[in-house]
């Protein structure tokens, strides 16, 4: 071979090492973009769950610092809900001539009335400390078990 032909061999070897080694760094490349993604993509779900743990967190918080008192004002407000949705049943159910207590008496008997009045009764008991219907319903519950 002439000096020539080994120049251009030479320069051969040097460019396909080269190619080799562009290819290479492109496959790792592709491998990094990949993990790359991956990465960003447990990322973001660590962010969600970060996100889920504080909402959590405040929701504990809440409860934890909602006082007895509290607890007795609000059944009191849904106590006072529950009787004047009663009371304004009562008055659009009122038939012309009808005491307000009849009609009262028959808003009672209708299953809206019932819930209201079982609302009113739990909300009284909880302002007085008293048992509520859900637990008397837990109590079935354990003593049918």
């Amino acid at each position: 071979m002439s000096a020539e032909g080994e120049k251009h061999a030479a320069e051969l070897a040097k460019l396909e090492q080269r190619r080799k080694e562009l290819e290479d760094a492109l496959q790792r490349l592709a491998r990094d973009e990949a993990e790359a993604e991956e990465v960003a993509e447990l990322a973001q779900e660590v962010e969600r769950l970060e996100q889920l743990i504080e909402t959590a967190r405040a929701a504990a918080n809440t409860e934890k610092t909602m006082t007895h008192n509290d607890v007795k004002k609000a059944a009191r407000t849904n106590r006072e809900a529950a009787e004047k949705a009663l009371d304004d049943m009562a008055n659009s159910m009122q038939a012309e001539g009808e005491t307000f207590e009849k009609a009262y008496g028959r808003a009672m008997d209708t299953d809206m009335g019932i819930q209201l009045i079982k609302a009113r009764d739990d909300a009284q008991e909880l302002e007085r400390d008293g048992i509520t219907s859900m637990e008397v319903a837990d109590a079935h519950k354990f003593l049918n078990a």
